[in-house]
């Protein structure tokens, strides 16, 4: 399949990286790179020519994302730009992988969106069967991701962390500064791939 495509770019502060867990903290604001249709309304996945990566903003959320290594998900923890809590948000995705830039992951489409109250509902469905009947999502890929959904779905149901009251107060450190975007040189290298920051596939 040849090497990975960049379709999304965001800054994050670090907040923690332990072998226990990995979380990324992305303010309302912050500039990105995101992935945009040529024609919209087109449903994923695009295609070669079908998109183009421009800049964008995260906008709508102060989101932090919580990843344990080597799970098939990220739960993001999500307020209003005036921290009014939203929920959580699981997004089914490959395992995070370091690369001289930071992390990179590879999205697998599928998502849960989770209430205040930890009611929840699917996702994006209709675009994860469509990557996986055009080859972009392999059969085993599809069975890890529906196999980390479900252990999410049990974990939101029993209300364990971090789907409780532990992050629901949680702000960012007053003296943190804003991440943002390369720029110049770095940021052509960033989107620039090499052979050692390429994702696994199957």
């Amino acid at each position: 399949m040849g090497l990975p495509v960049i379709c999304d770019v965001k800054p994050m502060v670090v907040v923690e990286d332990t072998p226990e867990r990995i979380a990324l903290f992305l303010p309302a604001g912050t500039s990105t790179l995101m992935s945009k249709p040529n024609s919209a309304g087109r449903p994923k996945p695009w295609g070669p020519g079908e998109w183009a990566l421009a800049a964008g903003e995260w906008d709508r959320w102060n989101t932090l994302f919580l990843h344990v290594p080597g799970e098939w998900r990220a739960t993001w923890v999500m307020w209003t730009p005036d921290w009014q809590f939203l929920g959580w948000y699981v997004n089914l995705q490959e395992p995070l992988w370091r690369t001289r830039w930071g992390f990179d992951m590879r999205d697998l489409q599928l998502d849960i969106l989770v209430a205040p109250d930890r009611t929840w509902r699917r996702k994006d469905e209709d675009d994860f069967q469509r990557s996986i009947d055009s080859g972009l999502i392999c059969g085993e890929h599809a069975a890890n991701t529906r196999a980390s959904a479900a252990e999410s779905i049990e974990a939101i149901e029993s209300g364990v962390a971090p789907f409780d009251q532990s992050l629901v107060s949680w702000r960012p450190d007053a003296n943190w500064r804003p991440p943002v975007l390369p720029d110049g040189v770095a940021l052509t290298e960033l989107l620039m791939w090499s052979e050692a920051d390429s994702l696994g596939r199957c």
